[in-house]
């Protein structure tokens, strides 16, 4: 058995004080500064509805605009990419705690973002995928949701020449990351297909490369049934993610949760009504403030 450190949104955004990804509240206006050709020509009335709900928002526009969510994802993807974390980010300073320990934990991501990846590298720990590995320069991380710089190889076209309706395209084949700036701005530019990353919406339907994301929703549950300890760092309850929360509510694994007061509620609420059986623990505060405690927890501590 393994201990495994969940992340969510509420994880990179809490990460460091700037330079983070924001919360899906404040999505639609960070991507709408950042994309004004794509996401800033939406109407008034979809912007407000995103305001109030990415995720039904987005199925509200795989409805009546189908042809619209390939270009958006494609920017999202963008949007994500230029993240990088700072030297006192807390993703930054968890790399060098695992460097130091040689901790053998296992990750989980739902963010679409890089932080995680390029603080492991730039301690030399290389992001694996599928697999455990006893290698102490490699660490696996799962990505039930994909990532922005994950691309599915067996279908390209020109972006000015191809259109189709996002979520009801889906291809197979295989997987490449691009890590390199210029290269992944050449195929978000020039390739239709967006990258291997969920639709932020309810369903988290994927077109590009579903058999790597099936292949992670599969380790995903395994890694989680077969842990001893689960952080869960900025994780939102989203019941309708079943596939996330499913696994959690079986498995026999301490639940540690760390994501703020409000979220914490949420969290106390579905314990009681799917794990009311088995041990869950609360730390008060968010990421930054029990950065030491969570560490300590999972068995990273000096």
């Amino acid at each position: 058995m393994t201990n495994l450190i969940f992340f969510g949104a509420g994880a990179s955004f809490g990460s460091d004080t700037s330079g983070t990804p924001p919360t899906s509240n404040k999505l639609i206006d960070a991507l709408i500064s950042f994309n004004t050709e794509g996401w800033g020509r939406l109407s008034k009335e979809y912007i407000e509805s995103f305001r109030d709900d990415f995720e039904q928002t987005m199925v509200q526009l795989s409805k009546q605009n189908p042809h619209l969510l390939p270009p958006l994802q494609r920017a999202m993807a963008a949007f994500f990419f230029q993240f990088h974390p700072g030297p006192n980010n807390l993703y930054r300073k968890l790399a060098l705690k695992i460097h130091e320990t040689s901790w053998r934990g296992i990750f989980v991501s739902l963010n679409y973002e890089r932080l995680l990846e390029i603080s492991l590298i730039s301690e030399g720990i290389l992001p694996i995928y599928n697999q455990s590995s006893k290698n102490p320069k490699e660490i696996e991380i799962c990505l039930p949701h994909g990532g922005c710089n994950f691309f599915c190889e067996s279908v390209q076209g020109a972006s000015n020449m191809v259109s189709f309706m996002g979520p009801a395209v889906t291809t197979k084949g295989s997987i490449r990351i691009i890590r390199n700036p210029v290269e992944f701005s050449s195929r978000i530019r020039g390739d239709a297909f967006p990258p291997v990353m969920s639709y932020f919406e309810p369903q988290k339907r994927t077109t590009s490369g579903m058999n790597f994301i099936e292949s992670q929703r599969r380790r995903y549950r395994e890694v989680v049934l077969s842990s001893e300890k689960i952080a869960l760092i900025g994780l939102k309850v989203r019941p309708h993610d079943t596939h996330i929360w499913g696994p959690l509510a079986e498995t026999s694994a301490e639940l540690i949760y760390c994501a703020g007061e409000h979220s914490s509620e949420e969290f106390l609420t579905w314990g009681r009504k799917r794990r009311s059986h088995l041990v869950s623990h609360i730390l008060p505060g968010n990421f930054n403030s029990q950065f030491n405690d969570l560490l300590h927890e999972m068995g990273i501590a000096l």
